[in-house]
């Protein structure tokens, strides 16, 4: 059986501020590092062998940290571009008040539909291919493996999506707050959801 882990980055400035940032390459907030530090002791009693990362800087220092709480060589750590957050420039730096006046429709037909064509914004098909491209790989590779993958919030609620055979708007329907663990677990071809949104530790 592999045990995977989803971490979502800790917070930044910008989550704090419930800015939509995508791409933008933000850091973690004091906060955000606090936050991350003690989601890190899930993991203490567990023997990791892998940690996948975002290149985001936000999700980097998210795996670094937790790499260095658990004993596990950060330089170990696996940069994969297909964790990155989804791609959605037309609103990046935008709060949900400002993209409801500016781009009320292109957003709705954006979180309602999964193949959406908008100038500037990754379809969420787009998202969860590669998310789940990304999964099976790693499933292949690390078969009865422990493994931390560290993303961000659309990309990991696609993917999860993906399991449970959920379709827009329906992924709205659970919470992955900042520094949350989910698990999945892969046993004899079989993908399932153990748990979602763990922040006891927090």
């Amino acid at each position: 059986m592999t045990n995977i882990y989803l971490v979502r980055h800790g917070s930044t400035e910008w989550n704090e501020k419930r800015i939509w940032q995508g791409v933008v390459d933000t850091e973690l907030s004091t906060r955000g590092i606090e936050e991350v530090e003690k989601v890190a002791e899930f993991f203490k009693n567990k023997s990791i062998d892998a940690i996948f990362s975002s290149p985001m800087r936000r999700a980097l220092q998210t795996a670094n940290i937790i790499a260095s709480k658990i004993g596990y060589d950060s330089d170990k750590i696996i940069i994969d571009n297909r964790l990155r957050e989804c791609e959605i420039r037309l609103w990046n730096g935008k709060t949900n008040e400002e993209i409801a006046q500016l781009y009320a429709m292109q957003f709705q037909e954006w979180f309602t539909n999964l193949n959406s064509n908008i100038a500037g914004v990754e379809s969420l098909e787009s998202v969860q291919k590669r998310m789940y491209d990304l999964l099976r790989d790693v499933i292949v590779h690390f078969t009865n493996k422990n493994v931390i993958i560290v993303s961000h919030a659309i990309a990991m609620r696609m993917l999860i999506s993906k399991i449970l055979n959920l379709i827009p708007p329906d992924h709205l329907n659970f919470t992955l707050d900042n520094a949350s663990v989910s698990s999945l677990i892969s046993n004899d071809g079989k993908i399932k959801v153990r748990f979602l949104n763990y922040t006891s530790n927090l």
